[in-house]
Order: C-alpha cells, then structure tokens, then sequence
C-alpha cells in the first residue's frame, strides 16, 4: 500500500492521547506488514500496519471487535485504537518475551504451544466462521493465470474435505499461531488474531505445524500434549491433523503466490 507509514503519522498527530513529538521504531516486520513501537509521553504502544489487505480479505473491525473480547478474557493485549481507514491499528505495549526468544527447553515450548491452543479453543468468543473455499477462490482470481492445473483440480477434494471437518467440530480458533505470537509467562497472552475466526481446531492445530516448522518429533508431542490436555483422543488428533495438512499447505501456497504477483 503506497506511503502507508506516511498516512499513519499524519492520522497519530490528530489522535488525543498521541503527542506531536512521537517516536516511531520499526521493529520486526512480517512478510507483508510491518510493526512498530510508539513512544509518546512516556507511554509505549504497539502499531501494525495492514499492507497485507490488498491481499487477504479481511474485516478490521469486526476483528478489533474480537480482540476486545479476547483482551476481556486476558488472553490478548489491549486493542486501543483503529484507523479511520483501518490501515493500521494501535495495541498495548507488551514487554513479556515470546516462545521464539525463550530458552526454555523445545519440550516446554511445545508443551506452551498446546496450552495457548487449548486455551484458544475452550474461550467463547463470538466471531464469524472461516470460509476458507473462499478464501482459495480469491486468491485463484488474484493468481489469473498464473495458478497451475494442480492447484485448480486439487481446488474440490480440498474443499469437500474442507466443509467434512467443519461439520464435525468447529471452536474459535487463531490460525496462525506462531511462536512469536505466544508469551513465555503465566497467564498465556497470544498477538496477531488476523486469521482468527470459528474454524476446526485441527486445522489450527496443523497452521502451527506449519508456521513452525515443527519437526516430525515436535509434531507428534504437540498433539499428544493437546489432546491430552482437552482430553482427547491421541490417534484420533494425529488422523484429523494429517487430514488437515493438505489444506493448510495449499492456502499457504496460495497465499504466497499472490502475495509474490500482487507486490
């Protein structure tokens, strides 16, 4: 999105509790949107902007709605403020490390992945199911011609998969649960809910393999730790996980190609 940065410090200067004489740091950015920490009058925030809506189709403020929810049941930082344009919004400054800073041993970072999953998924929050067919036709339509044969016939098994899970179980879930969106302390807070939505807990389950990189090992422990813990069936979470998969690798695929043709 063109001089998105120079829009949003020309909105903060309008904003009350902002000071003209803000700071801004880049901090980390993702594939597509950047963060940044705000600095005004002795206060600290957390910013991020949405370069990534030219992409993804997806409604800021009913998403800043549910972080509100989420703020309310302590497991998200405070949302504060959204854009009048909702290119960008202002969070809470958290200052507690992330599972991807941590030392602590891998056996622990997954045993705290599955605890903030199972959290996730046992909190009741109103939010819109995930349509994720439509999600895959969108991204198809911003590919053109560019999306191969393969994608195209895989399009309807992964969808009648798709909507065989859901029928199943579905629970509010995050989508994109990666390890620096995970605090390290007690109790759990979890950052970047762009991707949350009502959705089937395995294949939330299989983003975060992905996301991760979790090795074959870590994969297996994620999952018996899970369904341990919302005392499931082990062999149970390990089919629906690898039938999950697939799809996740396929709107991840997506996903990247049209981010690569639309930037």
């Amino acid at each position: 999105m063109k001089d998105l940065k120079g829009k949003m410090e020309q909105e903060l200067r309008g904003i009350d509790f902002i000071h003209p004489d803000f700071n801004l740091t880049p901090l980390n950015a993702g594939t597509l949107n950047n963060s940044y920490k705000l600095e005004t009058s002795g206060e600290c925030y957390f910013i991020k902007t949405f370069e990534s809506d030219e992409v993804a189709v997806l409604d800021r403020r009913v998403l800043f709605d549910i972080q509100k929810q989420l703020y309310c049941h302590n497991l998200s930082v405070r949302p504060i403020y959204l854009s009048k344009c909702n290119h960008f919004q202002i969070d809470s400054w958290s200052k507690f490390q992330t599972l991807e800073h941590s030392t602590l041993p891998l056996s622990m970072i997954i045993s705290q992945l599955a605890s903030a999953l199972v959290k996730i998924h046992k909190i009741p929050i109103k939010a819109p199911k995930l349509d994720l067919p439509k999600q895959w036709h969108h991204y198809i339509e911003l590919l053109g011609a560019n999306i191969s044969n393969k994608d195209l016939h895989s399009l309807d098994s992964h969808t009648k998969a798709w909507y065989q899970e859901c029928s199943k179980e579905v629970v509010f879930c995050h989508n994109d649960l990666a390890l620096a969106h995970v605090t390290c302390h007690e109790p759990i807070n979890v950052f970047d809910w762009e991707y949350c939505a009502i959705s089937t807990p395995y294949f939330d389950l299989a983003s975060c393999i992905a996301i991760n990189c979790l090795s074959i090992n870590a994969e297996e422990n994620l999952c018996i730790s899970y369904a341990e813990l919302m005392d499931k069936d082990v062999s149970e979470v390990l089919s629906r996980v690898q039938a999950m998969k697939p799809l996740v690798e396929f709107t991840n695929r997506l996903w990247y190609l049209a981010v690569k043709l639309t930037t």
